[in-house]
């Protein structure tokens, strides 16, 4: 993945604030023996910096460079009197039990009205989760240790429930926290060397994501050729079984390798069908060149959850099961 461009492509900081981009995250096996590892919660929403001229006012940016301040008014309140800093965070919606749902969170996103917003908002209230601290009272905080930017980043007051500081666990507790956030049905954990200065703009190894995934039997219902002469797989249409047929649960389009790709596609032209084999073909994407065919082969599918519409999240294709499978 490409680098987000810095957080000046979003127009200058403002006064007394230096322009920066987040730090990023290694995805990988999250390293629970060693002591000198701090563990955090890998909250699922928009990754946010947060700059505080003092005066006031708040200027959120995405990482991807973009300025969301007016799609999130309610996070004005995290613009305590007289406080100037850079914050690292995540803005989140969250369900009727406390978990991050991204779903809900998509339903505020990319909305620019401000009357549409107020009421989007009085619906889906967001929460700013707050995880460290780049700029403070006019110093540079990036060459301090994550523990001592954790420690000032703590000492700062917010208004709840707008703005939260979720706690972390210490050296010695990956494994709590890789179990805790299992259960809870959160997206997983992000290691931090207790040591490590903050790197902006860099996807380091002094950060490590460790993502919880589920998987799931599918049957392939169609599939959009990568080429006129359907040599090769772009994506598949998936489905699982529901109270009046296949219900489809979305398009898997990575996951398989070159050489899958073309076996796929080898192995589905044979079953080509007129009729779609889904219950319901509103979610389908008919504006691309797909062909039904006919349910009969079975594959696995690993995916972040399921969404309120019933499609997977961040599906990826994991293989054929069956006679078929490898």
């Amino acid at each position: 993945m490409a680098s987000p461009p810095p957080a000046s492509a979003a127009g200058p900081a403002p006064p007394g604030l230096p322009e920066l981009a987040p730090m990023l995250a290694t995805l990988g096996a999250l390293p629970t023996g060693a002591a000198d590892w701090a563990y955090e919660v890998k909250w699922d929403g928009v990754r946010t910096l947060v700059y505080l001229p003092g005066d006031g006012t708040v200027r959120l940016v995405s990482r991807t460079g973009r300025q969301i301040t007016a799609g999130y008014p309610e996070l004005a309140a995290v613009a305590a009197p007289g406080l100037t800093a850079v914050l690292d965070g995540e803005i989140v919606a969250l369900d009727e039990r406390g978990r991050p749902d991204f779903g809900r969170l998509q339903q505020r996103m990319g909305l620019t009205r401000p009357a549409r917003v107020r009421a989007v908002a009085r619906a889906v209230p967001v929460t700013l989760m707050l995880f460290d601290v780049l700029h403070l009272a006019g110093r540079s905080t990036l060459e301090l240790p994550y523990t001592e930017r954790r420690r000032l980043l703590e000492a700062l007051e917010f208004p709840a429930p707008y703005v939260a500081v979720p706690p972390y666990w210490p050296p010695g507790r990956g494994e709590t926290a890789l179990t805790w956030t299992r259960e809870q049905g959160l997206e997983g954990v992000v290691a931090k060397r207790v040591a490590s200065r903050y790197e902006p703009g860099r996807r380091s190894r002094n950060w490590i994501k460790t993502k919880h995934v589920r998987t799931v039997d599918i049957l392939i219902g169609g599939w959009v050729p990568r080429d006129p002469g359907a040599a090769a797989v772009r994506s598949l249409l998936v489905g699982v079984g529901g109270p009046r047929g296949l219900a489809y649960a979305g398009s898997v389009g990575t996951g398989f390798s070159e050489q899958e790709s073309r076996r796929l596609a080898g192995l589905l032209r044979p079953l080509q069908t007129p009729a779609p084999p889904f219950e319901d073909t509103s979610a389908v994407d008919l504006t691309l060149p797909v062909r039904w065919v006919r349910p009969v082969l079975g594959g696995e599918v690993e995916f972040l959850e399921w969404t309120r519409g019933g499609r997977l999240r961040a599906p990826v294709w994991r293989g054929l099961r069956g006679p078929l499978g490898v």
